[in-house]
């Protein structure tokens, strides 16, 4: 390519010598031979001005041809990979993106814990999230850095706009997904495997209109699909890393791209950034309570046994329908991590330490009221009262009130009993 060009550019300066030298002798024919070309760079060469104008055109082919690729490498120009393989993404030019630079800076610093917790966290749901994600071909680290970014593998977590889970779906998307119904305590956005499939399912969607692209594809999951869906069709499916694309995009979601990908790098080769991510036994067994006990108990109870951050997350997370104050009854199910099967069969019952860990638990969570009242006040419904509320899911007030679904209906000025978290 560059010899062709290089051929052209002897013609319009040949062009330019005869303009400038003999402008009475008759122009040649386009399609000269080389040995025509090179007499006309020789007699060029002979000419100050023509050498000057020969020399300022190379100099300035040269600086627009490394701006060229310098921009190529700083932007997304593959939106559509037709594999999955950890060098095909490795082979984006992500590394040169100073975005994704700034974002890796924060990950391999002060949020390097998060990564760290997602993937121990990681290792014991792995068997219940990772199959949606494997049967539709989407990156398990694609996924892991998600989960870092909205949860950092908290089952319960929950942000102040409402939205629940390992995915952080808001209820609208929850429902749309068929992310719906309660189990226990919780609605369906805070169990790992229904949570999963709605997340997979929904990016699914979006690689159909973004194929692996995976910058619009979490502008989308941030943004709203419609509102990106609106912006990518005005900016005509170009690249979103365009300046004059990117910066129409919300803020939040302008960091939230930035912070995936880098993730999703790590997550992808650990080793290149410094960063140890360590295999555990995410095996689990199903074990029975011999007394009535809490999972906090069980936490204390377990200590830092071969996992120096203590399992009470972990409990938690494979316990996904159990409020953090519940009670287990004797004789119910628990699902533990499975090297810590024999640790409860051995001490966890009738032990000091147990009974050390029913008293602070009892301290942490007193009996109180089961439910509060809330006043209905113009505009509310039972979704945003039961946000305000964190703790109580709609139908679990609706169950309580005897509001019948499906429209759940209520009248501002009546009071509502409400959970009391």
């Amino acid at each position: 390519m560059r010899l062709i060009l290089f051929f052209v550019t002897l013609f319009v300066f040949n062009g330019c010598q005869q303009h400038t030298i003999k402008k009475d002798v008759p122009p040649r024919p386009a399609n000269q031979s080389l040995p025509d070309l090179i007499s006309a760079i020789e007699q060029c060469q002979n000419n100050p001005t023509c050498e000057e104008a020969l020399s300022a055109y190379f100099k300035q082919f040269e600086e627009t041809t490394q701006t060229e690729e310098m921009m190529a490498q700083q932007t997304d120009v593959a939106p559509v990979v037709t594999t999955h393989s950890d060098a095909a993404l490795l082979n984006q030019p992500l590394l040169a993106n100073q975005r994704i630079q700034a974002a890796l800076n924060e990950w391999l610093t002060w949020k390097r814990p998060i990564l760290i917790e997602t993937w121990n966290n990681y290792q014991f749901l792995k068997r219940f999230i990772l199959p949606p994600f494997s049967e539709k071909n989407i990156p398990e680290h694609f996924m892991l850095a998600i989960i870092a970014q909205e949860s950092g593998g908290r089952v319960h977590s929950m942000s102040s706009a409402g939205a629940s889970g390992l995915f952080q779906f808001m209820p609208a998307t929850a429902q749309r997904f068929g992310v719906v119904g309660t189990l226990g305590d919780y609605d369906a956005r805070y169990h790992p495997k229904s949570a999963a499939q709605g997340a997979a399912d929904y990016i699914q969607e979006q690689q159909q209109l973004y194929g692996d692209d995976y910058a619009k594809i979490l502008a989308a999951y941030n943004a709203g699909e419609n509102r990106f869906k609106r912006l990518n069709n005005k900016h005509k499916n170009q690249s979103l890393w365009q300046s004059d694309f990117y910066y129409e995009l919300p803020r939040e979601t302008r960091g939230y791209i930035a912070s995936v990908l880098s993730a999703m790098l790590i997550f992808s080769k650990p080793e290149d950034f410094n960063v140890t991510l360590t295999p555990l036994d995410g095996r689990t067994a199903v074990i029975k309570a011999r007394s009535d006990v809490s999972l906090s108990e069980l936490a204390v109870c377990f200590g830092q046994y071969n996992h120096h951050m203590g399992w009470y997350r972990t409990l938690r997370n494979l316990n996904p329908t159990v409020k953090a104050k519940r009670v287990i009854k004797q004789g119910a199910p628990i699902v533990v991590p499975e090297i810590l099967k024999p640790i409860y069969d051995k001490q966890c019952h009738d032990t000091a330490l147990m009974t050390l860990a029913k008293k602070i638990h009892d301290a942490d969570f007193p009996e109180r009221p089961a439910f509060t009242y809330y006043r209905i006040k113009k505009g509310d419904s039972l979704s945003t009262i039961s946000r305000r509320f964190s703790c109580a899911s709609k139908t679990e007030i609706a169950r309580m009130n005897n509001i019948k679904p499906p429209r759940y209906l209520i009248n501002a000025g009546k009071r509502l009993k409400v959970p009391q978290c």
